[in-house]
């Protein structure tokens, strides 16, 4: 008899981050219907891709499993509305912040900019006549002043450095102190700066000053005086993660991101929900390429799930014996996939494990206080199916 169960190609993208346009299109493309649900009136970067219905809202909550979630959607009208889907990828993204307070300086600081700002100062257009106005100036960019810069905010200010070096000829510094290079973008990118002439100095108890004379960086090998300082943007989990979080029933790590370790297995960008996704930056710090590659990841992960139209259980997984279950949440509480429910069934209200999204993994098993739960498919030796008669029958 076969287990598999038919389920609909149709999956639920959350979030306004560049990531979840990129998963929509190419799960699109791949012939799935897909909801994309964020906050707001209009598709965040414009129109949502051919075969993509937009849907303002944000999530309040997630009922069912894998292969048959209902997600309930808030708009700012305040009732909700709900709609079915196989899987949900979460790509909410993170928000932005300048931890002056951090760095020692503030917005006043004179001679220091942001990475945006200076950026923004780049792409404006260029003033006519004979002189540049920052022409064969020094740019000294400043990463980890007073704690590791993301690596998505310091890729930024490696691709500024560059730039600023291409477009105003300027003589360019970026100091640092803990700088991964552990992507061959990021490897590629430092190499061609430094075949530019970017000069990268590493630095650990510094000495910063800026004044309205200019700015200077004392560090072991010395002073460096130049014009400008720069400095990046940190990163930080969405506002709205802990919210999400619980709606999704799902956990948050200690860093206030989405967290996808599971207790039996990492596999990254999976939650420990079956059926949901992670795509980007509500899980991951990385630069634009490896964002991109990790949206792209997502896409395949769901292909993998839903592309064959049906699902099957785990070999291993859990069982509730009903006429034993005395209803006390325990194995409710425990389950780190919320895959177990309270259910009236064979004529009893009792703990059911929900058989598609049970992962195996036995932490119900352990906590059941009266042994109502088994884990089916599991080879057990001998000695241990005497020992588990023995306490059964005392």
């Amino acid at each position: 008899m076969s287990d598999r169960v038919p389920v609909e190609r149709s999956v639920l993208v959350l979030g306004s981050a560049p990531e979840a346009g990129w998963v929509s299109a190419e799960l699109a493309a791949l012939g799935y219907r897909v909801e994309w649900a964020a906050e707001g009136e209009a598709a965040p970067g414009g129109a949502a891709a051919a075969g993509v219905a937009y849907r303002e809202g944000r999530l309040v909550r997630l009922d069912g499993q894998v292969g048959a979630f209902r997600a309930w959607l808030a708009g700012n009208g305040g009732a909700a509305t709900s709609l079915d889907a196989a899987a949900v990828v979460v790509a909410s993204g993170n928000r932005r912040l300048m931890p002056w307070e951090r760095y020692g300086l503030s917005p006043a600081t004179p001679n220091v900019l942001s990475v945006p700002q200076v950026r923004a100062l780049l792409g404006a257009q260029r003033p006519t006549g004979p002189a540049l106005e920052h022409r064969n100036q020094a740019f000294l960019i400043a990463l980890d002043l007073g704690g590791e810069t993301p690596k998505e905010t310091a890729t930024e200010a490696l691709e500024l450095a560059r730039d600023l070096r291409r477009a105003w000829r300027g003589e360019v510094y970026v100091f640092y102190q803990n700088l991964k290079v552990d992507t061959a973008n990021l490897d590629a990118l430092t190499r061609q700066m430094r075949e530019e002439g970017v000069l990268f100095c590493r630095y650990e108890n510094p000495s910063l000053q800026a004044t309205d004379e200019g700015v200077s960086f004392t560090y072991v090998e010395g002073t460096v005086r130049g014009d400008l300082l720069i400095v990046p943007e940190d990163t930080a989990p969405g506002e709205d993660t802990q919210a999400l979080a619980a709606a999704l029933r799902v956990r948050v790590g200690e860093d206030g991101y989405l967290q996808e370790v599971n207790v039996r297995q990492h596999r990254p960008g999976h939650a420990e929900r079956k059926g949901i996704y992670y795509a980007g930056r509500c899980h991951l710090d990385a630069d634009l390429a490896t964002l991109r590659a990790d949206a792209a990841r997502a896409v395949s992960d769901v292909d993998a799930l839903l592309g064959q139209g049906y699902l099957e259980p785990e070999q291993v997984r859990a069982h509730v014996d009903s006429a034993v279950c005395v209803r006390c949440l325990t194995c409710v509480r425990t389950c780190p996939h919320a895959a177990v429910e309270i259910a009236d069934y064979e004529e009893v209200t009792a703990a059911r494990v929900l058989d598609l999204a049970c992962r195996g993994c036995g932490a119900c098993v352990a906590n059941c206080p009266v042994q109502a739960i088994d884990l089916l498919g599991l080879d057990v030796p001998a000695w241990a199916q005497r020992v588990r008669e023995e306490v059964a029958a005392s």
